[in-house]
């Protein structure tokens, strides 16, 4: 039985996971915004509302949040940065998935963000936890296709 622990992020689980940062990530960073994954995890921990690292059997897996898009739009960007491991334990992540999602649709009743197209990994657990995901259209830094993501509150 492996133990699972979604608790709040800390910049030394973001220093413990950023060697093993899965490469699909690293390149959707790039693509969108030519930044580093150690800029993505500093910037995305700051702004987030709420923001928790998955660790299983001790090892951080993924590090993830919500931020505020802005004062006048109301909805939340989600977001998730992963590692290599988390392939090994998708399954059991995405059990622990939903209520966090409940937890940022509590805040944000609307949450929306862009996801590369060439990410399968991060498209499929879009999908598995409800996301709608419309058609790649050019987006970012690199203009490369990107989906663009939504989820209402029921």
């Amino acid at each position: 039985m492996r133990t699972v622990q979604i608790i709040p992020a800390t910049e030394a689980h973001a220093a413990e996971m950023l060697p093993y940062i899965r490469q699909a990530d690293i390149d959707e960073f790039y693509a969108a915004a030519l930044i580093e994954p150690s800029e993505v995890l500093r910037r995305s921990m700051a702004a987030s509302s709420i923001c928790w690292a998955g660790v299983i059997d001790g090892e951080v897996v993924g590090i993830f949040g919500v931020c505020p898009a802005s004062m006048l739009t109301g909805f939340g960007v989600p977001w998730l940065v992963a590692t290599d491991r988390l392939e090994k334990v998708q399954v059991t992540f995405l059990r622990h998935c939903r209520p966090v999602l409940a937890q940022m649709l509590a805040l944000y009743p609307r949450l929306e963000n862009f996801v590369d197209a060439r990410n399968a990994a991060a498209k499929s657990w879009l999908h598995w936890l409800g996301f709608t995901l419309n058609d790649a259209q050019p987006y970012g830094a690199l203009q490369l296709p990107f989906h663009h993501f939504h989820l209402r509150a029921e």
